[in-house]
């Protein structure tokens, strides 16, 4: 009987998978193709990660593969450079428990079949080609077969680091070795830069917000929906996560979401709820999505646990109108910073910024230093630059972790802050009083002022701030 051929796996070549990912616009889909091609891992394995098993600092990456087993795999220059982009652009709506990409399968071997259409103009190429260009890439650079198996979780591998067959240095010496002489480059700058002993972790207790608490669980005894209405940063997701019994939605995907909320109440024949992997639950999943929205609103007529919703600033009208639809069939909870917003439900508690003693102990518990005394000045350092925006304070908190300053980071309150009404009071004052004086020096020096006030302007906006930010 004759063996059945094994086919090779099909794989990119280098220059191939750039071209890919060259073409690719969106942030997201971006960084899901560096994540595959430039670390290896799984579609599934990449849907899961959360942004908490990314550790930018140390260099590498808790993956939970096959099996829910554990493995570290190393990030190279290539794939940290566009992580900390990532991170720098949207970490004020992540947070360590949130998913890093999330989205399904499905979807993600759509947006790779797009992409290698239209930048490779090929059909072949799916989610696992990546995988495999990666593995193939190694080889090419003469990494031992056994690190490789290592680094794509292929053996048993241990859940801790020091009991890792293959150290983690080892690991990273083999993954760096896709780099270019420019990622070599970024690597040896990395090397130099300062390494601290920050670690920030998410805070666990509201502190502060005992009033609004108390007075969101009445309303939700109730049944009466709630929109919180405050200014960036000033707590209301916080607020939101401490409800409890209810259906926490990141983001509102339309159709998407409507069914994930129906379906999150959803019943095996064991009584058990049905998790999203189960073949019932994706049969279900199915027929929801072929409802109108007005049809998946009237499902959820009396559904039986609060609806929150952590963010519908950003929404279209449209979305806004279905979610004020839903206010009125079931108890819902909705965060926005528009002040027009609290006119979308019938009731709205407005969330103001905390004040400073409370921010101040809420970034105590977040923050970790061995020493009280640095920990103390690095607080007041980032209370300083982030004000009463806790949102703020937190990303600045976890730049420095990176060993930035705070003055290095770059944050849309920073810019913002940058148009200021005193330089141009400044400049009305030195005209008025050359006038008065009838001094042409004194014109002079308030022309000169101006001219140099309107060059920092431009110069901050549009060549500072975007270089500061790449």
């Amino acid at each position: 009987m004759k063996n059945k051929t094994q086919k090779i796996p099909l794989f990119l070549s280098q220059k191939e998978v750039d071209d890919l990912i060259r073409g690719v616009r969106k942030e997201r889909h971006k960084l899901g193709l560096y994540l595959m091609s430039y670390g290896g891992l799984r579609v599934s394995e990449m849907c899961n990660l959360k942004v908490s098993d990314v550790h930018l600092q140390r260099n590498f990456m808790i993956i939970t593969g096959k099996g829910n087993k554990q493995r570290v795999v190393p990030i190279n220059a290539t794939l940290q450079k566009m992580l900390e982009s990532y991170f720098s652009k949207y970490s004020y709506k992540l947070n360590p428990d949130s998913l890093l990409l999330g989205g399904a399968r499905n979807s993600w071997h759509y947006v790779i079949k797009k992409y290698s259409e239209q930048n490779l103009g090929r059909r072949d190429v799916h989610c696992h080609t990546l995988r495999h260009s990666f593995a193939t890439g190694l080889y090419e650079k003469d990494v031992p077969i056994e690190r490789i198996s290592q680094i794509l979780g292929h053996s048993k591998l241990d859940t801790t680091l020091i009991y890792s067959r293959i150290s983690i240095e080892q690991k990273k010496d083999a993954v760096m070795t896709l780099d270019g002489p420019r990622g070599r480059l970024f690597t040896f700058a990395r090397s130099f830069r300062k390494k601290t002993d920050i670690t920030v972790k998410s805070s666990g207790s509201l502190i502060g917000r005992e009033k609004e608490s108390e007075l969101i669980n009445n309303y939700i005894k109730k049944k009466i929906s709630v929109i919180l209405s405050g200014g960036k940063g000033s707590g209301k997701s916080a607020i939101l996560r401490h409800i409890p019994d209810a259906v926490f939605i990141d983001e509102y995907k339309k159709k998407q979401t409507l069914v994930k909320i129906i379906l999150s109440a959803s019943a095996g024949s064991d009584g058990t709820l049905l998790s999203a992997d189960d073949k019932v639950y994706k049969e279900a999943e199915k027929q929801f999505k072929k409802l109108s929205i007005d049809e998946l609103l009237n499902e959820l007529k009396n559904f039986n646990k609060t609806i929150i919703f952590d963010d519908i600033t950003g929404l279209s009208k449209t979305d806004r109108s279905t979610i004020s639809k839903l206010s009125e069939l079931t108890p819902v909870l909705a965060a926005s910073s528009r002040t027009a917003d609290k006119k979308l439900f019938k009731t709205f508690v407005e969330i103001k910024p905390l004040k400073r003693h409370f921010t101040r102990l809420i970034l105590s518990e977040m923050v970790q230093i061995t020493d009280p005394r640095k920990k103390e000045l690095m607080i007041d350092d980032v209370l300083h630059q982030a004000g009463d925006n806790l949102k703020e304070a937190e990303y600045i908190s976890r730049q420095m972790t990176m060993g930035k300053t705070s003055e290095e980071v770059i944050t849309d309150e920073r810019i913002s802050n940058q148009e200021s009404i005193a330089p141009f009071l400044l400049i009305l004052v030195l005209f008025f009083a050359a006038y008065v004086l009838k001094s042409y020096a004194s014109a002079m020096v308030a022309l000169s002022y101006a001219l140099l006030v309107v060059f920092r302007m431009v110069f901050y906006k549009y060549i500072f701030m975007p270089a500061s930010k790449k």
